[in-house]
């Protein structure tokens, strides 16, 4: 039993090896920079600007029947969805008036 066993651990391992190696040469493959923008019309405003590709999901109704995929729309810089953080940096910061009331009122809500 031990031959039998030290001959699929040995396997194994060198299964193991070869993934890894493969996995290293797939992820310096994959680095990619992003498309630079091209002239063109904005799909959502019309206005001619530098434009950039995003994918987008989109409903369709028909004839009773519903058809859903991804499309691909060409963007300006400012039609283009907001990343997480810009969303986050666009939100106004509260005065000290409006601070005092907030945690006036969370404090009555927890009382």
């Amino acid at each position: 039993m031990s031959l039998f066993d030290d001959h699929f651990a040995s396997k194994n391992a060198a299964s193991a090896r070869a993934w890894a190696m493969d996995d290293e040469k797939n992820k310096k493959d994959k680095r990619r920079e992003p498309a630079a923008p091209k002239m063109g019309v904005c799909d959502k405003c019309h206005k001619e600007a530098l434009l950039r590709s995003y994918r987008s999901r989109q409903t369709d109704m028909g004839n009773g029947a519903a058809s859903f995929g991804t499309v691909i729309k060409h963007l300006c810089e400012e039609c283009a969805p907001k990343s997480r953080s810009e969303r986050d940096a666009d939100v106004p910061q509260l005065d000290k008036k409006q601070v005092r009331n907030l945690m006036r009122s969370a404090k009555k809500g927890l009382l």
